[in-house]
């Protein structure tokens, strides 16, 4: 403790803490803080590099959040299909369908539901765009109900492809 108030006193202070720190006795370990303190203000450079390794502005890959997928089938080919209930994680509230169908350029019209707690069939939202084989995405905010499926309409009979999901 007596070293850090003399190498804060100026520079005749720190040149003492120097020639002591080098010339004495090892530390004992209690004052781990008090050995890092003198060493950083000793030697500057050795400082620097300590610090880059212990701050890091980098996420790791694990906490950022990605697209977990639920379910993914093809029904068909028909003009009216409909998955099977799914159930939603706990704690998940972002979910998407994401359909595609190909073809002869019809429309496909997906409709994604869940069940009320009275057991009741309501739609949560809906979208369309044309079967060229590129998919396409409906997605809800705030999913707060424990069963969803989709629906799907087309103008002529397809094959259709899709993929419920979460995000996490």
């Amino acid at each position: 403790m007596s070293l850090i108030k003399t190498a804060t006193t100026g520079l005749i202070g720190l040149a003492t803490a120097g020639a002591a720190l080098s010339m004495s006795a090892p530390i004992p370990s209690a004052n781990a803080a008090t050995r890092l303190a003198v060493r950083t203000m000793a030697d500057p450079a050795q400082s620097a590099p300590i610090a880059r390794r212990e701050v890091s502005t980098n996420a790791s890959a694990t906490a950022r959040g990605g697209w977990y997928n639920i379910r993914h089938e093809a029904l068909g080919p028909g003009t009216f299909l409909e998955t099977r209930a799914w159930k939603r994680p706990a704690g998940d509230r972002v979910m998407q369908v994401k359909a595609r169908c190909w073809g002869n350029d019809t429309r496909m019209y997906v409709k994604l539901y869940y069940r009320s707690r009275w057991h009741a069939e309501k739609l949560a939202k809906s979208g369309s765009w044309r079967c060229n084989g590129k998919y396409g995405i409906v997605r809800i905010h705030n999913a707060g109900h424990t069963w969803y499926w989709a629906r799907f309409v087309l103008g002529k009979k397809h094959t259709v492809e899709y993929w419920a999901q979460y995000y996490k």
